[in-house]
């Protein structure tokens, strides 16, 4: 994980030297987290050549990061002036949740029918990370953890292509809801779901599969409403 700083200026604040084999992922990493929280909000405006200055490195590998979250629905391109953060409407966020009921439901019960114990090892890990993470009130690691477990157990469907898809319709409500995730939500709640979940499975009791994952939804649904209506 990249070290920060305070700075003034445009993207991440005061991002220290990338190094390492992977460039690309580093960066990938950095950005997503600084899009999450708030340091490229919804509708900045940003330049590759100003981000490879930060993270002192080519534009090359800071340019195939960008187009990765161009992918992911995180960032668009701009015509002659870089790229900017999405900035979804509301409307958008509800049909976005619509879909997700769709794909997520079915994917979780596909899940709890098929998957071992073994399987569920890493998501149980993760899952116990982000109640410690809720516990100490530790925001960055309760993000960077549930974007973890969730994208982890998801790709236990064995799809690829609906992994992706369920993660990218996943990431543009966390553009809007977790800037403000821990005015608005509670953080001990929502980690608790996530075991919940898990026990879920574990005991291939598919209605209360489709119950916590609902509720799930419904609580981000809840928080995209409260940022959005309050103009936070």
């Amino acid at each position: 994980m990249i070290e920060r700083e305070s700075t003034a200026g445009l993207g991440p604040s005061g991002a220290k030297p990338v190094k390492g084999r992977s460039l690309r992922e580093q960066v990938v990493t950095a950005l997503r987290w600084s899009i999450f929280i708030g340091e490229l909000p919804p509708g900045r405006e940003f330049s590759v050549p100003v981000l490879a200055a930060q993270f002192g490195v080519s534009p090359t590998p800071v340019r195939e990061a960008v187009l990765d979250l161009v992918r992911q629905g995180l960032v668009v391109a701009l015509a002659n002036r870089g790229f900017q953060v999405v900035a979804p409407s509301m409307e958008y966020l509800l049909q976005a949740m619509q879909v997700r009921r769709l794909l997520e439901i079915p994917a979780m019960v596909q899940i709890a029918e098929t998957v071992t114990a073994e399987q569920l090892a890493g998501p149980r890990e993760l899952a116990e990370a982000i109640m410690a993470a809720a516990e100490r009130g530790d925001i960055r690691a309760f993000v960077e953890t549930d974007y973890a477990f969730h994208w982890q157990l998801t790709s236990l469907c064995g799809n690829q292509v609906l992994t992706d898809l369920i993660e990218e319709l996943r990431s543009r409500a966390r553009v809007v809801v977790i800037p403000a995730i821990s005015r608005v939500l509670s953080l001990a709640e929502i980690a608790q779901e996530h075991l919940d979940l898990l026990g879920a499975i574990e005991a291939r009791h598919m209605a209360e599969v489709e119950r916590v994952t609902v509720a799930h939804m419904n609580r981000t649904l809840d928080g995209i409403r409260s940022v959005i209506g309050s103009g936070q």
